[in-house]
């Protein structure tokens, strides 16, 4: 079986301006695979409803993920993950309580994978058939390092998607992260809501 191990470093942001987010990333070199890349969100415009992550590398298939504006990341609403010319079919389980019940199921590519949090808001999990991949966040939000462990018979792709699900806003894939987070993406989506009068 094997096992690599990687780490990608805050390479800092972009400071933000009048109508503009500031924009991160991190980076770093994944053994076989080479240098890879993690910024987010990828525009800076302000009016846009929602935000892109994206990954890009040497090794690893350019991919994107889309979502609405949750503190400055997509989230796991109005969501569009495309990898390497593939746009992948995303399901998961709002009202689930277990994290495993909870876990976002991407197929793409022809794979199945699920990404499920472990244990706590700052590990997570991709895995497929024959291959996982783990990471870990220094912090929550904005993250020093991100570091990461694939084991079995992974690929760029596998790698690729790991990294890039570091740059959006997951914590709802949690039970206790999900009431966390609610009353902000409840209050998110007022501006949803026609004028009666």
């Amino acid at each position: 079986m094997n096992t690599i191990h990687f780490e990608l470093v805050h390479q800092g942001s972009t400071p933000g301006r009048l109508l503009k987010r500031p924009r991160h990333t991190w980076a770093g070199t994944v053994p076989g695979f080479g240098p890879v890349e993690l910024t987010c969100p990828a525009e800076e415009d302000l009016a846009r409803d929602t935000l892109v992550s994206w990954v890009s590398g040497q090794g690893i298939p350019p991919m994107s993920f889309s979502g609405i504006d949750f503190r400055d990341r997509p989230r796991l609403a109005w969501m569009t993950l495309t990898a390497d010319g593939w746009t992948a079919d995303l399901k998961r389980r709002h009202l689930a309580v277990t994290a495993h019940r909870r876990a976002l199921r991407i197929a793409v590519a022809g794979r199945s994978y699920r990404y499920r949090v472990l244990g706590d808001k700052l590990r997570h999990e991709l895995w497929r058939e024959g291959a996982v991949v783990t990471m870990s966040r220094s912090t929550w939000r904005h993250p020093r390092t991100v570091t990461g462990a694939a084991q079995g018979g992974f690929d760029g792709l596998d790698i690729g998607l790991a990294i890039l699900m570091e740059g959006v806003y997951t914590r709802n894939l949690s039970f206790g992260g999900a009431l966390y987070s609610w009353p902000g993406r409840f209050l998110s989506r007022l501006d949803d809501i026609p004028d009666l009068f």
